[in-house]
């Protein structure tokens, strides 16, 4: 498996304690929770994608993170790998204002693959700067800010709104969703399962939002037997 490059998390520092017989966190500890963060959560296998390395080196970093009480590990799904979320006392070492997130089967998939498409992105183009939905909600919050994507990459001063759409949504909502996205970024990228991706390019099309590109959604789902 090929390095890839991390986004590192904005602000991240390693914080131990001395005399501690805990282990010591190192930086790719502490961006994997920082990503952690950003991200919600994600399974061990999206950390091996992010790090570069195999189960067991990703297994040693969930046990120093667990081991500083800065992350619970739970399978959610026996077809799944396990799920690394942050704990309050993670998202407070990471310098992330958020409340702890629990993983439920409502947003589980969804959140999977925006975690596909961030470590589809970030392989390509390390160089960029991803900012997580859920940091434009925070720091959006109070105001008038319109539909949230799922992420925005910052790259060359140009900011692209990422979306990812895995189930369909009525012709309407896609183009109000079309509408305001074009109209505050410069490009709209979306990634889509299969039937959402056949919709989108059909509705298009006719040519109105010029700056829009669709893609299948990538995936690095490992499934346990």
């Amino acid at each position: 498996m090929s390095t890839i490059a991390p986004i590192r998390a904005r602000g991240v520092t390693p914080r131990t304690s001395r005399g501690s017989r805990r282990p010591l966190l190192g930086v790719r500890d502490l961006e994997a929770l920082g990503w952690l963060g950003e991200q919600y959560g994600g399974r061990l296998d999206h950390l091996e994608v992010l790090l570069g390395c195999g189960e067991r080196s990703v297994q040693r970093v969930v046990a120093r993170l667990r081991a500083h009480r800065l992350v619970r590990v739970e399978r959610v799904l026996y077809t799944e790998r396990p799920w690394a979320t942050p704990t309050a006392f993670g998202l407070q070492v990471a310098n992330l204002r958020f409340k702890p997130w629990t993983p439920g089967l409502r947003l589980l998939s969804h959140i999977a693959a925006v975690n596909d498409v961030r470590l589809h992105i970030q392989q390509r183009a390390p160089e960029c700067e991803w900012v997580s939905e859920r940091t434009l909600a925070f720091e959006q919050a109070g105001g008038d800010r319109g539909h949230l994507p799922d992420g925005v990459v910052i790259t060359d001063d140009r900011q692209v709104a990422i979306e990812v759409e895995l189930t369909l949504k009525s012709e309407q909502r896609i183009r109000a969703i079309l509408d305001d996205l074009t109209s505050r970024f410069h490009t709209v990228v979306y990634f889509a399962e299969a039937k959402p991706y056949r919709r989108l390019n059909e509705i298009a099309v006719d040519g109105l939002w010029p700056t829009v590109e669709i893609r299948k959604l990538p995936t690095f789902t490992r499934s346990v037997a």
